[in-house]
């Protein structure tokens, strides 16, 4: 294996996939220290500045694309520092960090909380990326309480998860501020600070600002720091008392394409459910959220292609065997077209949910089936203890290895 040797203050920029041990020296890596005999891996989709807090020695394992490139001066990593350093020794109560996609804004956090720990503080963090979520899996606004520090807020545990059911900011703006901002107040209720609050990659439209200010103006943070860019609108929110703080982005970075982007959530889709538990939950004792189908009055259509049936609104809702196309020309006749939608039967395999026991509390799910004879919905979750009583339904469908379809109602 090839080894790395770094003088005091000599900084590398590692992009991965590549793992390497510390045979000597110490190694500082988004503000964590990495010691003597210490393992790093750094997955295909990351990269990050390695600098010698002394003479050290790397030992390297690299395939592929892997790269080592050489820290400059200015390079932006050390103008995070810096950064990092003001805000954690200003003993802020909140920080929203945003910035374009790939542009570091998630390293920039990890290294904002890690220096945070590194002081004794009780730090938190608010993963408000819905659609590159580390926290919890797509489609959530999550919260988790680092104790020790990390490399990857994906390895943080979920406190809380609250859904908003899209993987794309633009059509969720106000719930995911609303939860943005139950989340700050939890955990600031819980003793915690900074809570750092890690957003989208959404800046640059006319809707993204506005989305971002009103977020800013509900949460009212200590600092607003943007990576790799800056903004008068944004440093117009000094106004409000908000120390606004453009921040470089790295030269030199991994980016993403976007069927990385969506690797990414499959990735996270299948750690939550690859060992997922099958729960079998009644009708009956559910209220559903987003899914007509199930909030509807049942209704009987005397038609022996149709599985189930309801009415809502004055809108009839349909699942039927075979050819669903004749069933709904057939029914429309007597329905109304724009009274009437119907859906195959077994539609709801792969329904991406979240499961509520309606106080709070929410996990993620999956249908199996749902079973309109015996009133019974079979679902996959990783939380079977739950006593769930709201389904909150999305347009999302994953297939059995993970990939996300769409669906309408």
């Amino acid at each position: 294996m090839p080894t790395l040797k770094l003088n005091k203050g000599e900084g590398v920029k590692l992009f991965g996939p590549m793992a390497f041990t510390l045979l000597r020296g110490t190694v500082e890596i988004l503000g964590k220290k990495v010691v003597v005999g210490e393992r790093v891996i750094i997955h295909r989709l990351k990269s990050y500045a390695v600098v010698a807090l002394e003479d050290s020695e790397l030992d390297l394992s690299m395939v592929n694309e892997a790269q080592i490139k050489r820290l400059e001066d200015n390079e932006a990593y050390f103008e995070w520092v810096k950064l990092s350093e003001e805000i954690v020794s200003s003993s802020p109560t909140v920080v929203v960090v945003v910035g374009e996609v790939d542009s570091g804004k998630s390293s920039f956090t990890t290294l904002l909380l890690n220096k945070a720990l590194e002081r004794g503080m009780r730090p938190a963090l608010v993963d408000a990326d819905v659609g590159q979520a580390d926290v919890a899996p797509p489609g959530y606004v999550s919260l988790a309480y680092p104790s020790e520090q990390t490399l990857w807020n994906r390895g943080l545990k979920p406190v809380r998860m609250c859904f908003v059911g899209d993987n794309k900011p633009q059509r969720s703006t106000d719930a995911i501020v609303n939860y943005v901002k139950r989340l700050v107040e939890q955990a600031v209720g819980e003793g915690r600070t900074p809570v750092v609050v890690d957003t989208d990659g959404w800046v640059k439209e006319v809707g993204a600002v506005l989305y971002k200010t009103k977020l800013v103006v509900e949460v009212r943070p200590d600092y607003l720091v943007h990576v790799g860019g800056s903004d008068p609108s944004f440093s117009a929110l000094e106004r409000l008392g908000v120390k606004y703080r453009p921040a470089p982005s790295p030269s030199v970075k991994k980016v993403r394409d976007r069927s990385e982007r969506r690797e990414y959530r499959s990735d996270r889709y299948r750690e939550f459910f690859a060992n997922a538990s099958m729960v079998k939950y009644d009708l009956d004792q559910l209220v559903f959220v987003d899914m007509p189908l199930l909030q509807g009055a049942r209704v009987d259509l005397h038609d022996e292609r149709v599985v189930y049936s309801s009415v809502l609104g004055g809108k009839y809702f349909v699942v039927a065997r075979g050819d669903t196309r004749r069933v709904y020309e057939e029914l429309s006749a007597s329905l109304g077209r724009d009274k009437l939608a119907v859906y195959p039967q077994g539609f709801e395999r792969g329904l991406y949910v979240s499961l509520s026991d309606g106080k709070g509390s929410e996990c993620p799910g999956i249908v199996e089936k749902i079973d309109f004879d015996a009133g019974k919905l079979l679902a996959r979750t990783p939380c079977p203890e739950l006593p769930v009583r709201v389904v909150r339904a999305s347009t999302i469908r994953l297939t059995e290895d993970f990939k996300e379809e769409y669906v309408e109602y």
